[in-house]
């Protein structure tokens, strides 16, 4: 059967990875987006038909340039070239682009390996000794006095 949290084939999980790993380069310290990010960028793009439909020509369009610049595959390319590639599909696929970077990011560092090596500890910032300045809460009176402004629905 299947598993419906993955979508990427083993292709584009491959340059997926690559690709992570220019937006999050790894370094002696920390890992890249590469080894982090995949899993929940794969999560992301299988919950949704649009997503998919997006990532697909996303991923065709950097194969696609990489090839008409380079006669090569994304992989075969140097680090300069590949971001040269990557600049190219921001600008032809902007909305792709966003997304990819985005969910990168979101992967990256909501992981718990990666809060931890950055040194902030997994938790909400409340209630542990982040203490909030009482604020003046006068303007919510004149919100408070309206009363309800919708209807309920059962």
């Amino acid at each position: 059967m299947p598993d419906s949290t993955r979508f990427f084939s083993d292709t584009q999980r491959e340059l997926a990875g690559l690709v992570l790993d220019r937006i999050v380069p790894p370094t002696d310290r920390m890992p890249g987006g590469g080894e982090i990010a995949i899993g929940f960028l794969d999560a992301f793009v299988a919950s949704s038909p649009q997503r998919k439909r997006l990532f697909n020509g996303g991923f065709t369009d950097i194969e696609s340039v990489a090839s008409a610049r380079y006669s090569a595959d994304f992989g075969a390319l140097n680090g300069e070239q590949r971001d040269e590639v990557l600049r190219k599909v921001e600008a032809n696929h902007p909305a792709f682009f966003d997304q990819l970077v985005r969910q990168t990011y979101n992967g990256y560092y909501t992981n718990p390996r990666v809060v931890q090596l950055i040194g902030l500890e997994n938790r909400p910032p409340q209630p542990m000794g982040y203490r909030l300045e009482v604020g003046d809460l006068t303007p919510t009176e004149t919100v408070k006095r309206r009363g309800i402004a919708y209807r309920e629905v059962e």
